[in-house]
Parts: structure tokens; C-alpha cells; sequence
């Protein structure tokens, strides 16, 4: 089992820590400590440039520990310390247990994927923000910003297959 933790700081003792996305950088981001069972060490993940979500979530496995710093997201394999993929301008993540996936929004559009792959990406759905996303079994049910009509619109994503009905943004 996979462990993974957080941590206030980079740590003044032991080996230095691994920085993502790019191996040289010297800036402290996120710094989150993983323990595999063989081997602990050390990430240091660059922050978004949004001030805001947070997170780390293990639920995926040890070759898929998701870590969102201030907004960017990271994939990363902590058996091989290694970056898989990359993605930004988080504003909200959680694991869906029934399709085994994290879903990830940007205020925009909805991600879906999984240990192994993307899923599905919604087409976007909002022009600028989205508010009041319920979950309904396997459908999300939200309301999409339109600065055009300066009002919200309902929509419906289908989280096993991305479909959505509704949304303020009808474009390409």
C-alpha cells in the first residue's frame, strides 16, 4: 500500500527532493512525501498560478497518486518517481468510486480518467464558471455561467460516457 502525506515544507535532512514538472527547478511548490513500502522520498510539485485547490489522492494506486497544487495537477507513478501527465487550472477534483476514475473541472468543461488513461473529456460547457454541481447517482446536474445573457444555464454530464445536455457555451 501506497503512502502518501502532505508535508508543510521541504525537509532540511535526507535526500533532496524530486521536483515536478521539470527536475531542476528550485522553487518550493507542494511538497508531499511518499512511502511505497520499499522506498520513502520526497516531491516537490510547482503550484498553479490559481490560488486555490489542494489536494492528494491516492485512490487510484501507487502508479497514479494524483497531487493538485494550487490548481495544477499532476499524475505521478511513486514506484518509478516519475510524472505521467500533467494538467492545470484545477478548480475542483474528486474520485468516483463506480467508474473507478477521478474527475477534475476546470469551471469550463469536466475530465474523466482513470490509473491508465483519459476517459473522457466533456465539451465545454460554460463560458465562465459553473455553480450548484449535485451528483445524481451517475449524473452531474450544475449551472453554467453565460456573460452574454449574464445568466445560468442547467446542464447534465453523463459521467460514464461524458455526454452533456445544457450548458451556456454552444460554440465549437
Amino acid at each position: 500500500m501506497i503512502l502518501a502525506r502532505a508535508l508543510p515544507g521541504l525537509p532540511p535532512y535526507g535526500e533532496p527532493a524530486i521536483s515536478f514538472p521539470a527536475r531542476d527547478a528550485f522553487r518550493e511548490g507542494t511538497v508531499v512525501e511518499f512511502d511505497t513500502g520499499n522506498r520513502q522520498w520526497i516531491g516537490n510539485f510547482a503550484d498553479g498560478w490559481r490560488q486555490g485547490v489542494s489536494s492528494l489522492h491516492t485512490e487510484l494506486g501507487a502508479r497514479a497518486i494524483v497531487v493538485v497544487a494550487s490548481g495544477a495537477g499532476y499524475v505521478v507513478d511513486a514506484t518509478s518517481q516519475t510524472l505521467r501527465c500533467e494538467f492545470g487550472d484545477v478548480t475542483s477534483i474528486w474520485f468516483e468510486p463506480e467508474i473507478a476514475a477521478m474527475i477534475v473541472s476546470n469551471d469550463l468543461w469536466f475530465h474523466a480518467f482513470d490509473a491508465e488513461k483519459p476517459i473522457w473529456t466533456t465539451r465545454r460547457i460554460s463560458w465562465n464558471g459553473m455553480r450548484n454541481i449535485q451528483r445524481d447517482e451517475l449524473v452531474l446536474r450544475g449551472e453554467a455561467y453565460s456573460p452574454i445573457e449574464d445568466d445560468w444555464s442547467v446542464f447534465e454530464v453523463d459521467l460514464r460516457s461524458g455526454s452533456v445536455a445544457g450548458g451556456s457555451y454552444t460554440g465549437p
